[in-house]
């Protein structure tokens, strides 16, 4: 019997293996500003820690998707793209924050092109883990 844990692995290394697969001999994604320092830590930190385009579209929910997803959250549909925005500027102001964004917005597209060219792949890995009444 597979745990989720298992099953979630498996996926995991068939979409590495698909990845792989469709880079079309590119070249790793090596972030170009990882020794540089951030001129606004706080906002670094935001950045570091996240996926950029997940967190920006995390802050581009309508405000009811965001307090059912984020429960604990306070923030206004406003407050959040105060903070996007703010984002987006510190992008064009920081080398290393910009090289992050531009690394999590490649390998996004890695993902999205996977997904794409192999739904086939990924529908029978997913049809095949349905549990069993």
């Amino acid at each position: 019997m597979e745990t989720r844990v298992a099953l979630e692995a498996d996926f995991i290394q068939l979409l590495a293996r698909l990845i792989s697969e469709s880079d079309d001999g590119d070249p790793p994604i090596e972030r170009t500003g990882k020794d540089l320092t951030c001129s606004q830590p706080v906002l670094g930190q935001w950045i570091d820690d996240c996926d950029v385009p997940f967190l920006l579209e995390t802050l581009a929910l309508p405000d009811e998707v965001f307090a059912q997803e984020f429960p604990g959250i306070t923030l206004s549909q406003n407050d959040r793209e105060v903070f996007a925005k703010t984002l987006v500027m510190h992008f064009t102001e920081c080398a290393h924050c910009n090289a992050k964004k531009a690394e999590d917005v490649a390998w996004k597209l890695a993902v999205d092109k996977a997904f794409v060219e192999n739904k086939r792949t990924i529908g029978q890995f997913l049809s095949s883990t349905k549990r069993k009444p």
